[in-house]
C-alpha cells in the first residue's frame, strides 16, 4: 500500500504547470526555452542542436511528477541543456495545440526529440524516471559522444563523471538500507570541496536514507552553502524526507542499541534530535506520521469515536501549519484523498466497512472534503481489489461501492485507469457498467 500511495500522488494529486520556474540558485535543471516554435527551428539549425519538446497538459499527475522530480535533476539539466534546444508546450493551450496537433501527440507527457530538420528521432509517451529520460537523451545524440557531451562543474575530471554514473546504477540495486555506507564509502576518497558539486550533491540527494549518516550530518552542518547553490526549498525538501524515514523506521535508524527500548521512548528521543535541526520541518513530519498511524489504526477500529476525533483534530492542525509546504514542494495537497488512501480496507471482507466510514466522514467533514476523502477511499479500495485478486460477494459489494463514487466524481487519469480500472475482470452488471463509465471518461 506505501508504493500505491507514492503512485497514487504522481498520478492524480500534482497539478501541472506550463512552464519551469526558475531559481535565483546557480545550478538547475533543464532550462525550457521561452522562444516560440519557429525561432527554436532557427537557434536548432544555427547550433546544429535537435530539438527536445515535453508535451503536458493541466491534468496531468505524471507530466507534473517529471517536472518536480526528474526535468528538475541536475545531472539531467546538465545533458539536456548542453546538447538539446529544450521546449515546454501544454497540448491544450496556445501554440502546443497546433504543435500537438502537427506531430499526433496523443498521451501525455509525450518526449519528442526532433533534428534541427524536423525529423522525428524518436517519440516517447509515458512517465520516464530520471535514468531512463537520460538514457533517451543519449540515444538521439549518440552514445559514442556521450562523455564528450556532459557537462560538468568538474574541469578535466570526465572519467569521473562516468564512474559517478555507473556507481548511480550501482547503487539504484542496493538496499535503501546500505545506501548510505555505500555511499560514504565512496566519498572517502572524494575531496569534501567537490561534495558540493551538482553531479556529487545529486547522489547524496537521491540515495540517502538516514538523517544521521555523515554525508546527510554534511548536509545538514552546510545547509547554508547548500541553500545558496540549489535553492533553500530543495534543501528543506531534502532534510524533510530524511525526517520522514526517521519517523518510519526508527529503530532501523538508531540500530540494535535501541533495541529495548518502547517506541514511545524512541520517538522521543528521535523528535528531540530532530528539533535540533529543523524544529518546523520535524513538527509537520512528527504529526504526518502519527495522522497516518491513525489512519492505519482506523482500518482495525473503525467504529472507535475517539480515533476518528483524535484524527480530525490532528488533521485539522496539520492543514493549517504546514499543509502549505506540501503545496510549495510538491504543488500538492495532502488532502483527505490521500489519507482515505491509507483508511482503505486491505481486506475486502470486513462487512460494510466503506458504508460505515463513509458514514463517519460524512458526519464530520464539509461537502468538498468529503468528497476528496470518498474518491480516495475508492481509489485504495480498488487497489486492493486488483492487487489481492480475491473476488467474494463481499469483495464485490465493497468494489461496487468505490466504483459507483468514482463514476460520479471527477474524472480519473487515463493512467490510473489503465493501471488499475482497466484490470477489473467481474462478471457484474453493475460493475460493468462502472467501469465503462470511468475509462469512457478518464483523461
Amino acid at each position: 500500500m506505501k508504493n500505491y500511495i507514492f503512485i497514487l500522488a504522481s498520478i492524480m494529486l500534482f497539478s501541472c504547470g506550463n512552464k519551469t520556474k526558475k531559481q535565483n540558485h546557480s545550478v538547475i535543471g533543464i532550462e525550457f526555452s521561452s522562444e516560440s516554435f519557429e525561432k527554436a527551428i532557427k537557434i536548432s539549425k544555427e547550433l546544429n542542436k535537435p530539438i527536445f519538446i515535453d508535451f503536458s497538459t493541466s491534468w496531468c499527475g505524471p507530466c507534473k511528477h517529471m517536472d518536480s522530480f526528474v526535468f528538475t535533476d541536475s545531472i539531467i539539466g546538465d545533458f539536456y541543456n548542453k546538447n538539446f534546444i529544450c521546449l515546454k508546450y501544454d497540448a491544450e493551450k496556445g501554440e502546443g495545440i497546433t504543435l500537438a496537433n502537427k506531430f499526433k501527440i496523443k498521451g501525455y507527457p509525450t518526449l519528442l526529440f526532433l533534428s534541427p530538420q524536423l525529423e522525428i528521432e524518436l517519440k516517447h509517451a509515458g512517465y520516464r524516471d530520471t535514468k531512463e529520460f537520460l538514457e533517451l537523451g543519449y540515444t538521439v545524440v549518440n552514445e559514442k559522444s556521450l562523455y564528450h557531451t556532459i557537462p560538468s562543474t568538474l574541469p578535466n575530471d570526465k572519467p569521473a563523471i562516468k564512474d559517478l554514473i555507473e556507481f548511480n546504477s550501482f547503487l539504484s540495486l542496493t538496499n535503501e538500507f546500505e545506501k548510505d555506507s555505500d555511499l560514504f564509502d565512496y566519498y572517502k576518497n572524494i575531496p569534501k570541496n567537490k561534495w558540493y558539486t551538482p553531479q556529487y550533491f545529486h547522489l547524496i540527494e537521491n540515495n540517502s536514507y538516514s538523517i544521521f549518516s555523515p554525508l546527510s550530518k554534511f548536509v545538514v552542518v552546510n545547509r547554508n552553502k547548500y541553500s545558496e547553490l540549489y535553492g533553500k526549498e530543495r534543501i528543506d525538501k531534502f532534510i524533510s524526507r530524511l525526517m520522514s524515514f526517521a519517523f518510519e523506521t526508527p529503530k532501523k535508524l538508531y540500530g540494535k542499541s535501541f533495541n529495548n527500548h518502547s517506541d514511545d521512548e524512541i520517538n522521543k528521543s528521535l523528535f528531540s534530535e530532530l528539533t535540533k535541526i529543523d524544529s518546523v520541518i520535524a513538527g509537520k513530519n512528527k504529526l504526518d506520521h502519527e495522522i497516518i498511524l491513525l489512519c492505519k489504526n482506523i482500518r482495525e477500529n473503525y467504529s472507535d469515536t475517539e480515533i476518528w476525533d483524535s484524527l480530525y483534530t490532528k488533521v485539522e492542525y496539520y492543514n493549517k501549519h504546514y499543509s502549505h509546504f506540501d503545496k510549495e514542494w510538491y504543488n500538492l495537497s495532502n488532502d483527505w484523498s490521500l489519507r482515505a488512501v491509507k483508511i482503505a480496507s486491505n481486506d475486502l471482507e470486513k462487512k460494510n466497512y466503506n458504508e460505515i466510514i463513509l458514514k463517519h466522514a460524512k458526519s464530520s467533514l464539509n461537502e468538498s472534503d468529503y468528497n476528496e476523502f470518498a474518491e480516495g477511499l475508492s481509489i485504495g479500495t480498488v487497489y486492493e481489489f486488483v492487487s489481492s485478486k480475491k473476488q467474494s460477494k463481499n469483495s464485490k459489494k465493497e468494489l461496487t461501492i468505490a466504483l459507483g463514487i468514482l463514476a460520479k466524481s471527477h474524472p480519473i487519469s487515463k493512467v490510473l485507469a489503465d493501471q488499475f480500472i482497466s484490470k477489473i475482470n467481474v462478471s457484474n452488471k453493475d460493475i460493468i457498467n462502472y467501469k465503462e463509465e470511468i475509462l469512457k471518461n478518464a483523461l
